[in-house]
């Protein structure tokens, strides 16, 4: 592996900057003749309302309510829920505090997702 000296003298001095006065182009010329009459922001924000309100677009339409799938969705997953907490106790075989367990769960499923569903939730 070779040394490369970083100050070596064969690099090519370094380049002075310096800040010119700026010099500028005129691409566009202005093509228009200004008018002595200033511009009236209200007189065409009224004719923009008129012009909206000759197209309709100021009339407001009520909206169809579209039907709720809330209702579906409580009862499927309440279903389906309870199904599986059910099938699980039926698995883990018939004593006593795994039909307890199964009906407490069943409860507290039923009850926290009702409570969530019609008291928290918003209709969707």
């Amino acid at each position: 592996m070779s040394y490369v000296d970083p100050l070596s003298s064969d690099d090519p001095p370094p380049v002075k900057h310096t800040f010119t006065t700026a010099k500028f182009e005129a691409v566009n010329e202005p093509t228009a003749t200004p008018t002595s009459e200033p511009t009236d922001v209200h007189q065409i924000l009224r004719a923009n309302i008129t012009r909206d309100e000759a197209a309709g677009l100021n009339v407001v339409k009520p909206m169809p309510k579209r039907p709720s799938r809330r209702k579906r969705d409580f009862w499927l997953m309440i279903v389906a829920g309870n199904l599986t907490i059910v099938a699980l106790v039926i698995a883990t075989g018939h004593n006593v505090v795994s039909v307890l367990f199964g009906l407490a769960g069943v409860v507290l499923l039923t009850s926290g997702f009702t409570w969530v569903m019609w008291c928290v939730m918003d209709d969707y």
